[in-house]
């Protein structure tokens, strides 16, 4: 309904307005459509656990808090929405280099590499490392303690170098077979019989004692029969 007027005529009491009982019903209608258009002001809260926006109420206006972008945040907003974006960057460090990935709405992928594979599910990240051939991709690998074989041989190596060895020596060295030379020469390993001094009585003796003869190997001797007398 729209607001009345009350006619109070063209001059004082010249009878031409709205009498004292129209005039009042008219006030009467008036109040009544403002009473009908005004809207009680009640209280606001903040609901959930996070930061509240809602400050305070007074004199029927409510006082919000303010967002404030922080670092590396971006806010926007247009007639509805508010958005936050994040700005920040993510630092990889690893052994090989640093990467790096910035900027809102970035997608970070981790794949995998040589003998390492990757899966996620859900929330859970799973990397997976192949330990086989490992050792065939380090070119320089070395050992950070002793190294246990468990029983098992090494087999296939080109040349051994080391500065002692414990234990039994068995199989063949320079195509001689270790064994075999151990059960011929018994104690005799470890002893120093010195050095042969040749006496010659000529000339042609002196010649001989200079001569090399080849006995052969312990394994394969040769047919030779030398006396070199008595001790």
């Amino acid at each position: 309904m729209a607001v009345e007027r009350i006619n109070v005529g063209t001059l004082a009491n010249d009878g031409t307005g709205d009498d004292l009982r129209q005039a009042f019903v008219k006030v009467n209608n008036n109040f009544d459509e403002l009473d009908s258009k005004v809207e009680g002001q009640a209280s606001a809260i903040n609901l959930g656990s996070g930061e509240g926006i809602y400050y305070t109420k007074e004199d029927g206006v409510i006082g919000l808090k303010s967002l404030v972008a922080g670092t590396n945040v971006q806010l926007t907003s247009d007639e509805n929405t508010i958005t936050i974006n994040n700005e920040g960057t993510i630092i990889l460090q690893g052994s090989t280099g640093v990467g790096s990935v910035t900027g809102p709405n970035r997608t970070l992928a981790i794949t995998g590499g040589n003998n390492i594979t990757t899966n996620a599910v859900g929330n859970t990240l799973t990397v997976n490392i192949d330990g086989n051939g490992l050792l065939v991709n380090d070119t320089a690998p070395q050992l950070g303690g002793v190294l246990n074989g468990a029983g098992n041989n090494a087999t296939n190596l080109d040349i051994v170098s080391a500065n002692s060895f414990i234990g039994a020596l068995t199989g063949t060295v320079d195509g001689i077979d270790i064994s075999a030379l151990y059960g011929k020469l018994g104690n005799v390993i470890g002893f120093d019989y010195g050095d042969i001094t040749v006496n010659t009585d000529s000339a042609l003796d002196f010649l001989v004692s200079q001569a090399t003869i080849n006995y052969g190997t312990v394994t394969s001797p040769a047919a030779i029969t030398s006396d070199f007398g008595g001790i």
